[in-house]
């Protein structure tokens, strides 16, 4: 009887067991979640510096790259970009031997990564020369230049070029009539290499503050380019990247956006950028420049 006790105890035991592993688990349940992303416009652009040290006269700096970044959440179009140069380099900076009286911002080179494109001037300003150049021509009147305003030289690195400007209408150089020419020619101090062209060079536009030419002129050192001349003839502005519209350099028909877009968000554009630095420029530190970039919804 005790055996058959111990038994029976053992098959109840075992039984509750079996009862209790035969459950099923709970079903699982389920919940909703929403989110809702608000509107934001915002661009980034990494590094937040770049930096050339003791740069040869007569060479380039390097090539280092930045990339921009939508860290917004819509999508962002007509990204473009400039320099502080027309605010740095005040006054005229022809003749002195202190270097932070140019703009580092004169001498940056862009180029963008998704085009196969040349690097171009983030912002560069040549200033009128102020005395007479030898061997210069300016006076054929079938090219607009009768009307001699001022004269100076572009320079790209170790190469210069001639270039003169005619005032338009009260002798201002933003108002029509204005012209611009360039040398194809690299400067030999020659009247062959001393008498510029407007051939393909068309005024597009002009405000209080410049006239804006497109240079489209297959030998031109300056092909591709917008150049805007200043009211009182002394400086141009060389650029391509561009678009503010206050001055109106979007004006001139060679100005391009970086990227047109859309850019959604988290996509990036990469650029490269180098800088030209040209012959005759003073040692030491040039002014620090600031490249601003823009983009619109």
């Amino acid at each position: 009887m005790k055996i058959f006790s111990k038994i029976a105890a053992m098959f109840t035991i075992l039984a509750l067991f079996s009862i209790a592993f035969a459950v099923d688990p709970p079903a699982p349940t389920t919940m909703t979640v929403d989110i809702s992303i608000l509107e934001t416009a915002q661009i980034i652009v990494v590094p937040a510096s770049l930096a050339w040290s003791n740069i040869q006269v007569g060479t380039k700096g390097g090539l280092k790259n930045l990339t921009i970044k939508n860290t917004g959440s819509v999508n962002v179009s007509n990204l473009y970009v400039y320099a502080d140069t027309l605010t740095d380099e005040l006054p005229r900076p022809y003749g002195s031997s202190n270097a932070s009286y140019y703009a580092a911002g004169g001498v940056i080179t862009l180029k963008n990564e998704t085009s196969a494109e040349q690097y171009y001037f983030g912002g560069r300003v040549e200033w009128n020369w102020t005395e007479d150049v030898a061997n210069k021509d300016l006076t054929m009147a079938s090219t607009g230049l009768d009307r001699q305003a001022g004269w100076g030289f572009y320079v790209n690195i170790s190469s210069d070029y001639f270039w003169a400007i005619a005032n338009g209408s009260d002798a201002m150089c933003n108002n029509s009539g204005a012209k611009f020419a360039v040398e194809d020619d690299v400067d030999l101090g020659t009247t062959a290499t001393r008498t510029p062209s407007v051939t393909d060079i068309t005024r597009n536009a002009g405000d209080q503050y410049y006239s804006y030419f497109s240079d489209n002129r297959a030998t031109s050192p300056l092909k591709d380019y917008c150049i805007a001349v200043n009211t009182t003839c002394e400086k141009i502005y060389i650029y391509k990247y561009d678009k503010r519209t206050e001055p109106n350099f979007g004006g001139c028909t060679n100005s391009r956006y970086l990227n047109p877009g859309p850019i959604p968000p988290a996509q990036t554009e990469r650029l490269s950028l180098d800088v030209f630095v040209p012959r005759g420029l003073p040692a030491g530190e040039m002014t620090q420049a600031t490249l601003t970039f823009v983009a619109s919804l």
